[in-house]
This record gives structure tokens, C-alpha cells and sequence, in this order.
């Protein structure tokens, strides 16, 4: 019973950070296709919570920092690519990549750059939908080859 709840536990968590291969790491373990789907939203949208909310108090706070202390800003390369990206593809083309890039590092920029967006959580939240249903669909697809590879 302790063991059951330790290991869903454990793939929450590693679904908060490994979104990606979280469902095939579930259907590998033996779960159902509805058993996947809830732990794998479970661990998708803790981890979009905790890290978009965590950075957006961070952001608050540094924007803060530099009102008062008048920090200037210095423009690289890296930032003019940040910046066209945000500028060409929103909130909606940066949720849709949540799925295959790192929950984390997609919800940081996005609380960056798009915090002062209500609708930012909810892209986030059905993005994370879209993908369980997605990657959990695929890993069932072809749980034969997955699991002889194993």
C-alpha cells in the first residue's frame, strides 16, 4: 500500500520536471490508460503552478529591485532572440511547446514575460491537457515496441 503511494508520488514529481517522458514511464509501471492520464495531469499541472507562481513572485520582486536601484538593462544577442520570440509567437506559442521542452523553463518565461496575462495560467493548464492526452495516446499506441526495447 505505502509502496503504491510512494511510486505514484515519485511519478508526480517527476512529471513536474520531465513532463515529456512521465506517460510512458507510467504505461511502462503497468498503469491504465485513465490511471496515466490522472497522475500525468497531476504532475504536469503541480509543477506549472508551483514554477510559473514561484517565478512570478521572483520577477515581481526583481522588477521591484530595479525601479528602486535604477539598474540599467544591456541588450545581447540572446536577449534580442528572447524578445522576437515572445513578440512572434505569445503565450499560446510558448504553451504549445510546454509538452516537449521542460516544464519549468517554459513556465519561468512565461512568467517573465507574460505574468500581467490572466489567460497565461489557463494556456499553460490546457497545453499540459492537449500533451498528457497526446503522449499518453502515443505510449499506448506502441507499448509493444516500447516495452521490448526495455
Amino acid at each position: 500500500m505505502f509502496g503504491e503511494f510512494a511510486e505514484i508520488i515519485g511519478l508526480i514529481l517527476f512529471g513536474t520536471v520531465k513532463f515529456l517522458f512521465t506517460p510512458s514511464a507510467i504505461m511502462a509501471l503497468g498503469y491504465t490508460f485513465w490511471e496515466t492520464i490522472a497522475i500525468s495531469l497531476t504532475g504536469g499541472w503541480l509543477g506549472i503552478a508551483v514554477f510559473y507562481y514561484a517565478g512570478s513572485a521572483i520577477f515581481g520582486w526583481i522588477a521591484e529591485f530595479r525601479k528602486t536601484n535604477s539598474v540599467k538593462k544591456k541588450f545581447t544577442k540572446r536577449n534580442r532572440w528572447v524578445i522576437w520570440l515572445k513578440n512572434s509567437f505569445g503565450i499560446r506559442g510558448v504553451a504549445a511547446i510546454i509538452g516537449v521542452a521542460s516544464i519549468p523553463i517554459i513556465c519561468l518565461l512565461a512568467a517573465k514575460y507574460f505574468r500581467h496575462d490572466k489567460k497565461t495560467i489557463y494556456y499553460l493548464f490546457f497545453s499540459i491537457l492537449i500533451w498528457a492526452f497526446s503522449l499518453t495516446g502515443l505510449s499506448f499506441l506502441f507499448k509493444p515496441y516500447l516495452l521490448e526495447m526495455l
